[in-house]
């Protein structure tokens, strides 16, 4: 889930687009379209897998732990990538980043053709995932540049495909794996040879459009994450909204199947159709609340997080599929809405040549609430605890964790506002 990126996009377009724009205009504008389409394909790949964990348990006998693993190998590749590789495109070059995340993605899915045995299927899960560190970052940087050089989109436009090829091809993955699985042969091989064709197809078609980025030499060093210490309580509740968000997109995309299963949906089409609703939902209140101010989206978000989750606690109670679903797809939407109002928010108490670092904490702060909640469920099964028992306490916590940000919100909104004001009257 990504409103923006952790790159300092916005000082390199400008400049880096301009070479570009000395090519075709409608052939940067079609390339354009083909990168958010390329972009849309890798990011469902990563999310085939979340309606055949079922399938892992019963055909080479994996335990939630062993799911919950595999499940965040994926996601701790993600923050180690957006950490230490994500930012390199600004120098090293867009197409040269997608290339190579395209073949991690393509050795991810090789290995999870080849085998079902457990620890190849948790590194392919973690190549997969540091490729999609690689990707986001430089996808959306991409198509602002390509929007610019085109000259018939533009990037705020270029930002709005983004997100949906981001969110919307997340939906796509649980949505064409669950329909595979419930209809075609071999469920644990047919998709991933589906995507394995594809993703070679996006790596042939990357290399026919333009480099917006002019390469150069320049001295390695890790993502940092920065912001001003007058605003650092204002961060911090910004990363935590962030951790919130990702804690429903976590467990949608990793057990939100299983527990569809328990309360009596067994359709794997269904149960990939109810997760890409989730992820459609985040994805469609990211578009559409986009004019509204950090605050009021963190405001607006949080309230429907909590109320979410509030119903997918009353599901797992009383065993009511559909509450449980509705509550996952209102806490999705919620979810989208926060999670951009915690990007904005963070970018406004950095400095601008600090835009990508400030965005890079959130998105560590995102991935680490996406991880460790399901690893913790995963844990809690080697204890005995039923898996709706762990969802129920999950719930819960992020209800609490909802309410004590929405009040930190409120004051660091506060404090804000009368440091400016104080500012201003000197």
């Amino acid at each position: 889930m990504t409103g923006s990126k952790p790159t300092n996009m916005q000082d390199t377009q400008q400049s880096t687009a301009r070479s570009a724009a000395q090519l075709d205009p409608q052939r940067n504008t079609t390339f354009l379209w083909l990168i958010a389409i390329i972009f849309g394909t890798a990011m469902s790949f990563t999310t085939v897998p979340t309606t055949l964990w079922s399938l892992y348990e019963s055909a080479a006998h994996y335990s939630t732990i062993m799911v919950t693993v595999a499940f965040t190998s994926y996601s701790f590749g993600v923050l180690l990538s957006l950490v230490f590789l994500g930012h390199l495109s600004d120098w090293r070059g867009r197409r040269p980043l997608i290339a190579i995340s395209l073949l991690c993605q393509i050795a991810a899915a090789v290995a999870l053709i080849a085998t079902h045995a457990f620890m190849p299927v948790v590194i392919a899960r973690f190549v997969s995932g540091v490729g999609v560190g690689m990707l986001t970052a430089t996808a959306t940087a991409y198509l602002a540049e390509l929007a610019i050089a085109g000259g018939r989109v533009s990037p705020s436009i270029a930002l709005v495909i983004a997100t949906a090829a981001n969110l919307g091809g997340l939906g796509a993955g649980p949505l064409v794996g669950g329909a595979l699985a419930q209809w075609v042969p071999g469920p644990l091989v047919v998709p991933y040879g589906i995507y394995l064709a594809l993703l070679i197809v996006c790596l042939g078609v990357l290399w026919l459009g333009p480099e917006t980025v002019t390469i150069r030499s320049r001295r390695y060093h890790p993502q940092r994450i920065r912001v001003q210490r007058a605003g650092r309580s204002g961060y911090l509740v910004a990363i935590g909204v962030g951790a919130a968000t990702f804690c429903v997109q976590g467990l949608s995309t990793s057990l939100f199947p299983q527990l569809l299963g328990q309360l009596g949906i067994h359709s794997r089409f269904w149960q990939g159709l109810l997760v890409a609703c989730v992820l459609f939902a985040s994805a469609a209140t990211q578009i559409m609340m986009r004019s509204l101010s950090a605050s009021r989206l963190i405001l607006t978000g949080l309230p429907a997080i909590g109320l979410g989750v509030v119903l997918m606690l009353c599901g797992v109670i009383s065993v009511n599929d559909v509450l449980f679903a509705l509550g996952g797809i209102i806490g999705g939407a919620g979810g989208g809405g926060a999670f951009r109002g915690a990007l904005a928010r963070a970018q406004q108490l950095a400095p601008a040549d600090a835009q990508g670092e400030a965005a890079a904490g959130v998105f560590v702060g995102a991935y680490l609430g996406m991880s460790v909640p399901v690893l913790g469920i995963g844990f809690a099964s080697l204890a005995g605890v039923t898996l709706r028992i762990s969802v129920a306490v999950f719930a819960l916590f992020v209800l609490a964790l909802a309410v004590l940000l929405a009040i930190g919100t409120v004051k660091t909104g506060r404090r804000s506002f009368t440091g400016t004001k104080r500012r201003g009257c000197r």
